[in-house]
């Protein structure tokens, strides 16, 4: 399968691809992946100075508090759709898979109303979803919201897996995340660590286990 990637808030995409390597190895060489940078600059997450250069450029893909550069974020991703698509899955960690997530949201909820939208992904990865799910249907006000998780509580309906630690402290946000997904076609495994990308070699075989159950059930949802 070949994945688009999103990387955490003052983070890059080559850091997270070091994030993501040692679970990309376990998935095996049957996939590929684009690794995609905000446009935001942004002060870098020191808690993962260990994967980064102090001279890195560090990004976000928008600034939640500010309406203006989530709107510019969505169009800049349907428009890299259009030029670098298609893929059959997405991957992303902690603000990085909350923005995804929340456009997919935005395009289930289109497709309630219009069956000829079409979901842009087949498959959904999502490592410590961070903050609210945000609703950017009303871009003539452009302003955003959070989505009430009642309205959304499964409504994105393809295979999905979840990922977060224990120790998080935006547990509740990606529980949050979990619920906007098919309870049927979403898999979930809570590692005993906090707001990270698993790495130790029993989690990294544990989340390979969901992702793989999600990857399996794409192959064949129609």
């Amino acid at each position: 399968m070949h994945f688009l990637c999103f990387h955490g808030i003052g983070t890059n995409s080559e850091t997270f691809k070091q994030q993501t390597a040692a679970i990309r190895y376990e998935l095996g060489d049957g996939h590929s992946y684009d690794f995609v940078d905000g446009t935001l600059p942004w002060e870098m997450d020191k808690a993962l100075k260990e994967f980064m250069r102090s001279e890195e450029e560090t990004f976000a893909y928008c600034n939640p508090t500010q309406p203006e550069t989530c709107l510019t974020a969505v169009h800049h991703l349907d428009r890299y759709l259009e030029v670098e698509g298609p893929y059959d899955g997405v991957i992303g960690f902690s603000l990085g898979a909350t923005f995804v997530l929340s456009w997919m949201i935005n395009k289930a909820w289109e497709r309630k109303r219009d069956k000829s939208v079409e979901l842009p992904f087949k498959v959904g990865i999502f490592f410590s979803n961070a903050g609210r799910l945000l609703d950017y249907s009303d871009q003539i006000a452009k302003s955003i919201v959070p989505f009430d998780p009642v309205a959304i509580d499964g409504l994105l309906d393809i295979p999905t897996a979840h990922i977060w630690g224990i120790s998080d402290p935006d547990k509740e946000n990606a529980q949050l995340a979990m619920q906007a997904c098919n309870e049927e076609t979403r898999s979930v495994f809570i590692h005993d660590r906090g707001h990270e990308v698993p790495m130790s070699a029993e989690n990294v075989i544990s989340a390979a286990k969901v992702i793989n159950r999600a990857i399996i059930r794409a192959q064949g949802f129609n």
